[in-house]
C-alpha cells in the first residue's frame, strides 16, 4: 500500500510564509493498492494530484469525510477530470434529500460560482452508511465510522494488503461511551491517519470543536496496537517552527505535503 500526502492542513489554506515544510494544502491523502488509486478527501491538495494525472484516461475512488469547504474546495481544481468522461466515483454520505451530487457539490453554483457543478462534473456519486462495509473490487474493504465532528461526519477503515484508519476531523475523548468503539476500529491497523489539528496547549481553547491533539493520538495507539500514526490536518495558523515541537518516533511521525512512503 503506497501513500502520498497532498495536503496537511485544517480549516483553512495556509499561505503564510513559515510554513514550507509542512505544506499549507488542506486534507487530501492518496492511497495506492491492488491497481486502486484512492483519494481521501477533496481539500485544496487535490490540486497537486490533478497536476500529475493525464485527464483522457484515469480511473479513480474519492472518499469524502465530510462535506466542509477545507475537505471539498479542491474539485474546483478538478474540472479537467471531472468534466471528462473518466473513471471516478466519489463516495460519502447523504445529508439531505436532495441528489447525492447536488448535495457535495452544493456550494459550487450560481452566484458562488460561475457554473453548476453538479450538473458539469460527470464522476459518480454512491452513497455510502456508517458501519456497513463496501469493496472496491474484489481486494478493498472500506468501513465507513461515524467520526466525533459535527455535521456527520466519517471515519474510514481501507483493509487491502496492509489495513489504514483515516480520521480527519476527530476529537478522540477517551471518557466518551464510543470510545471503545473507536479503539475496535483502529485495533492493529497498519496506518492511522489523525486529525491533530491542535498543540495540547491550545487544545482547551477549542474543545468540542470536533478535532484532536497528539497527545490523544498516542493514548489510542496504545489502546489499539497500531503499528504506525501520522499526525494530520493541522490548524492554519501553526508555524513550521510550532509543528517541529510534536516528539516523532518510528512509530509517530508528522505528515508533511508531499511526503510518499509504503506500509
Amino acid at each position: 500500500m503506497k501513500i502520498k500526502i497532498y495536503g496537511t492542513r485544517g480549516s483553512f489554506p495556509s499561505l503564510k510564509n513559515g510554513n514550507g515544510s509542512y505544506g499549507g494544502n488542506t486534507a487530501c491523502v492518496r492511497v495506492d493498492t491492488h491497481d486502486k488509486t484512492i483519494l481521501l478527501d477533496a481539500g485544496t491538495g487535490i490540486s497537486r494530484f490533478a497536476a500529475e494525472t493525464n485527464a483522457r484516461d484515469f480511473s479513480c475512488e474519492i472518499l469524502l469525510s465530510h462535506l466542509h469547504l477545507d475537505h471539498i474546495m479542491g474539485f474546483l481544481s478538478l474540472g479537467n477530470i471531472l468534466g471528462a468522461k473518466n473513471d471516478v466515483r466519489i463516495y460519502t454520505k447523504s445529508r439531505g434529500n436532495a441528489p447525492l451530487a447536488e448535495q457535495i457539490f452544493g456550494a459550487f453554483k450560481p452566484p458562488f460560482w460561475p457554473i453548476k457543478f453538479s450538473e458539469f462534473c460527470k464522476a459518480q456519486a454512491i452513497e455510502i452508511f456508517d458501519d456497513v462495509p463496501f469493496m472496491l473490487g474484489e481486494k478493498i474493504k472500506i468501513t465507513p465510522f461515524k467520526a466525533e465532528h459535527p455535521n456527520d461526519t466519517s471515519a474510514f477503515r481501507i483493509d487491502a494488503d496492509k489495513s489504514l484508519v483515516y480520521l480527519a476531523d476527530y476529537e478522540i475523548n477517551e471518557n466518551s461511551t464510543r470510545y471503545e468503539e473507536l479503539s475496535r476500529f483502529c485495533e492493529n491497523a497498519d496506518l492511522v491517519i489523525l486529525d491533530t489539528a491542535y498543540l495540547p496547549k491550545d487544545y482547551p481553547l477549542y474543545q468540542g470543536w470536533g478535532h484532536s491533539t497528539y497527545q490523544m493520538g498516542i493514548s489510542l495507539a496504545e489502546r489499539c496496537n497500531c503499528k504506525q500514526m501520522m499526525f494530520f490536518h493541522f490548524a492554519q495558523d501553526y508555524s513550521d517552527e510550532e509543528l517541529d515541537t510534536i516528539p516523532c518516533t518510528d512509530r509517530f511521525f508528522v505528515a508533511r505535503e508531499g511526503m510518499e512512503f509504503e506500509i
